[in-house]
C-alpha cells in the first residue's frame, strides 16, 4: 500500500516539538509510533527530533547480536525457526510515518522563518521611503537587478535557515544535558518565551545572537561556516520567576552555574 498520497496533519504534534529531546521526545514517539519504537530510538542514543531525522535507518542496529537488544527485538521483529529476525511491517510503517510527520513539521517551520525574513526585510527596506520618480527604471535593467537580488536573497535565506535549525538543536541539547547540573526543573526552553534567536546577514558577513527573556543579549561566535555556543549559558530561577512560570537565560564565561537571587 502506497503512502505517498496520505495527508500529514502536523497539528497533532506539540507546537514546539522541534526543540524536544530525551523524555519529552520519547513520549511523543511512544504516542505516535509505539513504546517499542521509542525504546529502539532510546537505546541508540537518538534523543531529539533532528537526531532522528538525520539517522538513515533506525532498524539497522537490530542486525547486531547484542543482549541489550533482545527485548526490543522480541517486540519489533518476528523470530524465524532458524533464529533469524524479520522486522514487523507495522513497526517499520510507524517509524516511517513518524519520520514524515516530523519532516513535514520541519518544512513548515522553515517556511514560517522564510516569511518572517521577507517581512522584516520589506519593512526595513529603504526603497519603501524613496520618491516615486526614483522607481522608474529601464525595464531590462530592472529585470536583471531583480533576478540577481532574488538569487542572493534565496541563498541568504537558505544559510539563515541552516544556521537557525543547527543553533536551536544545539541549544535544546545543551539545556537537556545541563538542566540537572544547574538544578532547573522546567521541561524545555520555549522560543519567543524564554529566548529569541537573531540572525543578521549583510552580504558576506553574518551575525547571530541570543536574547534572553531577562534582557541579556549574547553575541555568538562564528567558526568557519557555522556559529557555535562558545560561552557557558546560565539559567536562573528566582522566586519571582518561579511564581510567574518564566525562565531566564544569561551568560557566564567562567562555566555553567546556577544563578540565584533573593526575593525582595
Amino acid at each position: 500500500m502506497s503512502s505517498q498520497n496520505l495527508i500529514l496533519d502536523t497539528s497533532i504534534l506539540p507546537t514546539d516539538i522541534l526543540s524536544f529531546s530525551d523524555d519529552h521526545f520519547y513520549r511523543v514517539v511512544e504516542k505516535i509510533a509505539g513504546s517499542a519504537e521509542a525504546k529502539l530510538l532510546e537505546v541508540q542514543g537518538i534523543r531529539s527530533v533532528y537526531s532522528f531525522l538525520h539517522t538513515e535507518d533506525v532498524f539497522s542496529i537490530l542486525s547486531l547480536s547484542c543482549s541489550a537488544l533482545r527485548d526490543i527485538k522480541r517486540q519489533i521483529c518476528f523470530e524465524a525457526d532458524d533464529l533469524s529476525y524479520m522486522i514487523k511491517p507495522g513497526c517499520r510503517g510507524s517509524i516511517r510515518y513518524l519520520y514524515k510527520l516530523l519532516h513535514q513539521k520541519h518544512e513548515e517551520h522553515q517556511k514560517n522563518i522564510t516569511l518572517k525574513f521577507k517581512r522584516n526585510k520589506q519593512s526595513n527596506s529603504p526603497e519603501n521611503s524613496q520618491p516615486i520618480h526614483d522607481l522608474s527604471q529601464d525595464s531590462s535593467q530592472a529585470g536583471s537587478i531583480s533576478s540577481h537580488q532574488q538569487l542572493l536573497t534565496t541563498a541568504d535565506s537558505i544559510n539563515k535557515l541552516n544556521h537557525y535549525s543547527s543553533m536551536i538543536s544545539m541549544l535544546s541539547e545543551w539545556f537537556d544535558k545541563y538542566c540537572q547540573t544547574i538544578n532547573v526543573s522546567v521541561g524545555a526552553l520555549t522560543e519567543n518565551e524564554d529566548f529569541q534567536l537573531f540572525i543578521v546577514s549583510n552580504g558576506t558577513d553574518e551575525e547571530a545572537s541570543i536574547s534572553c527573556s531577562c534582557g541579556i543579549k549574547v553575541q555568538l561566535t562564528k567558526n568557519h561556516q557555522t556559529f557555535s555556543l562558545n560561552s557557558s549559558i546560565v539559567i536562573g530561577n528566582t522566586a519571582d520567576t518561579i511564581q510567574s512560570s518564566k525562565r531566564s537565560i544569561g551568560v557566564h564565561n567562567k562555566g555553567v552555574q546556577k544563578k540565584q537571587r533573593t526575593k525582595r
